[in-house]
C-alpha cells in the first residue's frame, strides 16, 4: 500500500474495546459516531451525501475506495453527513472523466475525518458480531485506554432526534409531470435528491414541508393528493408527534407511503414495533422478493431499524409486500383497507441498482391516483 497520502496517525475505538491505527487521508481532531459497515463497492458519493448517514462512522467494506473520484453530480444533498469514513486504501488518483476531484478532497473541503490503513475486514467482522456500536477516531488521543473512556461517554444515536439536524427550515416546491395535476405532501426527515427526482416524474407538483416545529404552519393552506415521508437519521422511536398526524391523514382517506425511516414511522403510528437490528443493512447488493409475483430485485439499503416480523403477522390490518432475503426481515408493507404503503430500502438507486424503481414509485403513483 503507498503512504504517499499518510498525514497523522489516527485511532479508532469502538466501545466494546477493539481498536486500530490507521492514518488520516483528510481532516484531524476527534469524532464519536455509530460505526456501521457499507457493502456497496462504489456510489461513495451518494452514500457519504445520504443524509441518512448523520450520527455515523462508516467502514467500506470494499478495500479500495476514490477510484473514480468525485462528480459533484451524484451527490444526494449539499453536504457530507456521515460524520467520517475508514477505508482499507484511498485511491489518490481518481481515473475518471466525469471527476471533478479526490474523495480526500470532498472530505477535506468540510473537514471530514477519512482515515485508510484499518482492517476493516477485521472491523467489520467486530460490527457483525457484536452489533452497531459506538466508537470514535482521534489523531489527538492515542492512549487506546484513554479514548475508549471518552467513547463510552460519547452520546447514543437514540439520545437525540437527528433528523432536526439535516433538514431545512422552510417549504419547498418543485415541479412535475405536466401528465397529472396531483400533488404530494412530502414530509422531510433528510429526504434524498434523487427521490424527489423520482416522485417529479410521477406528480405534478411536491411540496417538502420539514418536519419541525412549525410543521403545521408549513402545511396550512397547501392543497395536496397524498402524504409521503421520507427517509433520514436516528432511531424512528424517538420521533414524537408524527402518529398523530399519519392516524389523522389517514381517518381521511389520504394516501400515505414512505421510504426507509418513513415506513419505520408509519408502522409505529399503526401500532407495529419497530425494532433495531444488529448491524442493519448498507449497501447496494441486497435481494428482495416482491410478495405478490414472488420476484426477486437487487436493492439498496441503508437502516439500522424495521418493523417488527412478529407485529406484522399478529395485524390484521398489515400485509407484507417486500421481504429482505438475507435475513427474512420487512423490506415493504401495505395496508389492508386503507391506502397507505411503504418500502424500507432505497428504490430511487443512490448508489446502488433500480431493478425495483419503476414498479415502486408507479404503486405510489397509482395508490394516490386511485384514491383520487
Amino acid at each position: 500500500m503507498q503512504n504517499l497520502n499518510h498525514n497523522q496517525r489516527a485511532l479508532i475505538t469502538l466501545e466494546n474495546g477493539y481498536y486500530d491505527f490507521g492514518y488520516t487521508f483528510s481532516g484531524s481532531g476527534t469524532i464519536f459516531g455509530e460505526f456501521v459497515f457499507v457493502t456497496a463497492m462504489t456510489g461513495y458519493e451518494e452514500i457519504l451525501t445520504d443524509p441518512s448517514y448523520k450520527g455515523q462512522i462508516i467502514v467500506f467494506t470494499y478495500p479500495l475506495m476514490g477510484n473514480y473520484g468525485i462528480t459533484q453530480t451524484d451527490v444526494q444533498s449539499m453536504n457530507i453527513h456521515a460524520e467520517a469514513c475508514i477505508i482499507r486504501e484511498n485511491s489518490a488518483i481518481p481515473s475518471s472523466f466525469r471527476s471533478k476531484g479526490s474523495l480526500s478532497q470532498f472530505l477535506s473541503g468540510e473537514n471530514k475525518i477519512g482515515i485508510e490503513g484499518i482492517d476493516t475486514r477485521a472491523l467489520t467482522r467486530q460490527i457483525r458480531t457484536i452489533g452497531a456500536m459506538k466508537g470514535g477516531i482521534t489523531t489527538e488521543t492515542l492512549d487506546q485506554d484513554e479514548f475508549l473512556k471518552q467513547v463510552n461517554l460519547a452520546s447514543s444515536i437514540s439520545d437525540i432526534n437527528l433528523y432536526k439536524q439535516v433538514i431545512s427550515n422552510k417549504v419547498q416546491t418543485y415541479e412535475g409531470t405536466p401528465d397529472n395535476n396531483l400533488k404530494l405532501l412530502a414530509i422531510d426527515f433528510g429526504i434524498k435528491s434523487n427521490i424527489i427526482s423520482d416522485l417529479q416524474k410521477k406528480f405534478n407538483k411536491i411540496y417538502l414541508v420539514p418536519f419541525d416545529d412549525n410543521f403545521e404552519t408549513h402545511i396550512a393552506g397547501i392543497e395536496y393528493d397524498g402524504v409521503f415521508l421520507s427517509n433520514g437519521p436516528g432511531d424512528p422511536r424517538i420521533v414524537e408527534k408524527i402518529d398523530k398526524y399519519l392516524i389523522n391523514y389517514a381517518n381521511n382517506k389520504v394516501p400515505i407511503i414512505g421510504i426507509c425511516f418513513g415506513i419505520q414511522l408509519i408502522g409505529r403510528s399503526f401500532g407495529l414495533d419497530i425494532v433495531k437490528l444488529p448491524f442493519g443493512h448498507h449497501g447496494a447488493n441486497h435481494p428482495i422478493q416482491y410478495t405478490d409475483t414472488g420476484r426477486v430485485y437487487i436493492s439498496s439499503q441503508n437502516h439500522n431499524y424495521a418493523i417488527s416480523n412478529d407485529s406484522l403477522d399478529n395485524s390484521g390490518d398489515w400485509e407484507l409486500s417486500w421481504k429482505h432475503l438475507y435475513d427474512g426481515t420487512v423490506s415493504g408493507i401495505r395496508h389492508k383497507y386503507l391506502p397507505i404503503n411503504a418500502v424500507q430500502f432505497h428504490p430511487e438507486a443512490s448508489p446502488g441498482p433500480n431493478d425495483a424503481n419503476d414498479l415502486v414509485f408507479t404503486e405510489f403513483f397509482e395508490t394516490v391516483n386511485r384514491n383520487k
